[in-house]
């Protein structure tokens, strides 16, 4: 990666290791829009809060106390499991668009919401790439 794309998404301030290296994994070689670098911070982070958990997590143990003393499930592993599914799914939401990228070729906003309109309603068989609008104003010109 040249200093000019990592000056382009500069990483946030105060990611940890594993969030930093997301970060960097993630904007490398990519056109990032700015909705989609606030996606990517606010997956850093969720992946910092897991970290944090975890840790805490090996100190006090897998069972806690309950409210009567009895051996419980620590409520840690709760949070770690939704924060794990929160950051899949924006991880997921980030990489939607990445099968027309393979090309060098990033879809534009509108490119994108066509491409999910057409595949909430018509599911795997509407997976092609969106006609140029020249091609369409040829197929008109001929029929005209």
């Amino acid at each position: 990666m040249s200093a000019s794309d990592q000056n382009d998404h500069p990483a946030p301030a105060g990611l940890g290791e594993r969030a930093l290296a997301l970060w960097s994994g993630t904007v490398e070689g990519l056109e990032l829009e700015p909705g989609e670098l606030v996606l990517l911070e606010s997956a850093c982070r969720l992946v910092d809060q897991v970290d944090a958990m975890q840790a805490a997590l090996e100190e006090q143990g897998p069972v806690v106390r309950g409210s009567r003393g009895q051996p419980a499930a620590s409520p840690l592993l709760r949070e770690i499991r939704a924060h794990d599914l929160a950051v899949t799914r924006i991880l997921r939401t980030l990489m939607a668009a990445m099968p027309e990228e393979e090309d060098g070729k990033r879809l534009s906003p509108s490119d994108r919401g066509r491409k999910a309109a057409l595949a909430r309603w018509h599911g795997g068989r509407a997976y092609t790439a969106p006609a140029p609008l020249d091609d369409y104003r040829r197929a008109f010109k001929g029929s005209a």
